[in-house]
């Protein structure tokens, strides 16, 4: 099968195949509304057919406030990145629409998000493509795809845009377009906060390829627009400063959203590894909240030993590089929330279990993860916080 029929076959199937836990929630499960931001009714009344249970989940929790944010531009949200709200803007405007929540902005957003993942996928095949066997690349793809949290990269959250980006930049960058990796860079910078681990990352990629006497001539217009990711952060922590009167703002307001996160210190991540076993020793194992966090700590231990592997097994440098900063720096906030979204983006850790050649392990991820990602996606589509 040629590299575009897999992408197209794989992610057809799977994209299909994610309504079947909405339909299994909407038969078994009643909505949990203890939070205005579960669900788009809440905010309006959905028109057809953006009323069906099929669709409006999508939207649940930050699709919502990028939704706000679209139609209503930033009010004390900023702690939600812009590019992607602006995007939705712009292609829900097309259509006739400035007011969230209207169907116009909800199927922007839905195929802004779908659509980028797609991308996203056709661009790690390539990326992969210049290190990995064919076999390898293809595991990778369907064990990102089948990974618990991967309903999010289809959902009205900004992960599949990030995703597609982030790719792009590295890609470029193999390629030697230096400008192009910086220029995609930038986008990631201001889609989120993380984006700004692309400059030391592209920054050693270029200096081992200058290092290289078949790129010794690499000129420094080129190593300029590697701090594309740089002026990007900066110029909307200025726009933070002209809204709030505080340049770290976006920073700040990670605090406001009543996960305990700590914003103005570092938390050594030992110290939340011995918060979260004190929860998971006090709490009622059959609350929902209990599950929620042994699948946060859970993840912090699956995704360091990947990335731990990704290294014995010498995934380049660059990637682990983008990928160990942008773990770190969720983890030393004190709590381990949203954990299992953001590890989605950290790509060196599909690699290295698409390199895994034991079929009994390549099974086990297999089935857990199914099972896990249906069950998270019936949760999520009935106002359950997951990640």
């Amino acid at each position: 099968m040629s590299r575009l029929k897999f992408i197209i076959f794989t992610f057809f199937l799977w994209r299909i195949l994610l309504f079947l836990p909405l339909l299994a929630a909407e038969l078994f499960m009643r909505y949990r509304t203890e939070y205005a931001y579960t669900s788009i009714f809440n905010f309006t009344i959905p028109q057809f057919p953006l009323a069906s249970f099929l669709l409006h989940p999508w939207a649940n929790f930050d699709g919502l406030h990028y939704l706000f944010i679209a139609g209503n531009g930033y009010t004390n949200n900023f702690g939600f990145f812009p590019l992607y709200p602006i995007l939705i803007s712009a292609f829900s405007s097309l259509f006739g629409s400035e007011k969230p929540f209207e169907p116009q902005q909800f199927f922007s957003g839905f195929f802004i998000s779908n659509i980028a993942l797609f991308l996203s996928l056709f661009t790690f095949y390539k990326l992969l493509e210049i290190d990995y066997s064919k076999y390898e690349i293809k595991r990778s793809i369907l064990f990102l795809l089948l990974f618990p949290t991967a309903f999010f990269f289809a959902s009205l959250y900004s992960e599949s845009l990030f995703l597609l980006v982030t790719l792009l930049s590295f890609y470029f960058a193999r390629q030697q377009k230096w400008f192009l990796a910086g220029i995609f860079a930038g986008l990631a910078s201001l889609t989120r906060i993380v984006g700004i681990f692309l400059l030391p990352a592209l920054l050693y990629e270029f200096y081992r390829e200058k290092t290289d006497s078949r790129h010794s001539g690499l000129s420094r217009i080129s190593l300029f627009s590697l701090f594309f990711p740089l002026v990007s952060l900066t110029s909307y922590a200025y726009l933070n400063f002209l809204k709030t009167g505080d340049w770290l703002y976006f920073i700040h307001a990670q605090g406001n959203f009543g996960n305990n996160r700590t914003v103005s210190s570092i938390v050594l991540f030992p110290q939340t590894v011995v918060r979260y076993g004190k929860i998971l020793l006090t709490l009622n194992p059959n609350q929902y909240e209990w599950l929620i966090s042994l699948l946060e700590l859970s993840t912090f231990f699956f995704a360091s030993i990947l990335l731990y592997i990704a290294w014995k097994k010498k995934v380049r440098t660059s990637y682990l590089v983008f990928s160990v900063l942008s773990f770190l720096l969720p983890v030393s906030t004190g709590t381990f929330t949203a954990l299992p979204r953001y590890v989605l983006i950290l790509f060196p850790i599909f690699i290295a279990l698409g390199m895994v050649k034991h079929k009994w392990v390549q099974r086990i991820y297999v089935i857990s993860s199914a099972i896990i990602l249906f069950l998270l996606l019936m949760f999520f589509s009935k106002g359950y916080f997951v990640a």
